[in-house]
């Protein structure tokens, strides 16, 4: 599994979150949760675009490692800016954040245990 095929499969799970999410947001008559999933998600979605970047760079040169370095400050700084939004804003719910980062993750495991470590033939 490449990281096209993770960006893909982790849309279906974002869809089905973002489901989830309504359903809370209707029940507790709040769209923040919705919101701060979202912002999760897409924050989690340049990280592993960053993520991508930097294994490449790594397996290119291996002498650039200010690169990886600032890749990791900036990686960390990204996380920590959703996290200030939530808390500053009340449109955005840290838990939604908290969620939405874990979406690639998530998507990494639910599919490595769907095919146990085996490759997808097609």
């Amino acid at each position: 599994m490449n990281e096209k095929d993770v960006l893909k499969k982790s849309l279906y799970l974002f869809v089905m979150g973002c489901f989830l999410f309504i359903i809370i947001g209707i029940l507790f008559k709040d769209i923040s949760y919705l919101l701060g999933f979202v912002l999760g998600y897409f924050i989690n979605i340049i990280v592993f675009m960053l993520i991508m970047k930097m294994s490449d760079e790594i397996l290119k040169s291996s002498t650039s490692t200010i690169l990886i370095v600032m890749g990791f400050i900036l990686k960390l700084a990204l996380y920590a800016l959703g996290f200030y939004i939530s808390v500053k804003t009340q449109w955005v719910h840290i838990l939604g954040v908290f969620l939405g980062y874990l979406m690639i993750k998530l998507t990494i495991y639910v599919e490595g245990f769907i095919y146990k470590g085996g490759d997808i033939d097609g």
